[in-house]
């Protein structure tokens, strides 16, 4: 195959591999606002929207307007951000009650963690939970709290 029909392949391939996601501010807020809704009507309290998902890496946001279960990713790292609100986060220690959650490979809850490391976290703060550890984000009674999650697969 000529050079010449070589190269304007990779450049007609170019822009794709170079692609990039950009989330707006106003596309953010959007999303928080369904998020929100979306928490305050489920039991679990929880709104989560993965925004981009690329194989081995995903980016998700959380609205929460009740505390978490305790859980633990075999195959995941958690990189959190937070963006509005106060989280009192627990990791480590022992996951009590354990068991699959059924609707991710590797992952489990558990009803509480034992022995585990209590940090408040609050807008603006950024924390890596390593794959295996088990973790859980607490919030107060009446508040609301916005994060967001970058997923790392551990290799």
């Amino acid at each position: 195959m000529p050079r010449s029909i070589i190269l304007s392949l990779v450049l007609i391939a170019a822009p794709s591999l170079i692609a990039q996601t950009i989330h707006t501010t106003a596309d953010m807020q959007q999303r928080e606002a369904k998020l929100l809704a979306t928490a305050k009507a489920a039991p679990t309290g929880l709104g989560t929207d993965i925004m981009d998902d690329y194989g081995n890496d995903r980016t998700l946001l959380v609205v929460r307007v009740h505390s978490g279960d305790p859980e633990r990713h075999q195959f995941w790292a958690d990189e959190m951000v937070v963006k509005k609100g106060t989280i009192t986060l627990v990791t480590g220690g022992t996951l009590q009650g354990e068991h699959p959650n059924g609707t991710a490979p590797g992952e489990t809850l558990g009803t509480s963690i034992e022995g585990g490391k209590e940090t408040v976290l609050h807008a603006g703060d950024i924390v890596h939970i390593p794959a295996g550890m088990p973790h859980q984000a607490k919030i107060a009674p009446n508040t609301t709290v916005t994060y967001l999650v970058f997923k790392e697969k551990d290799k």
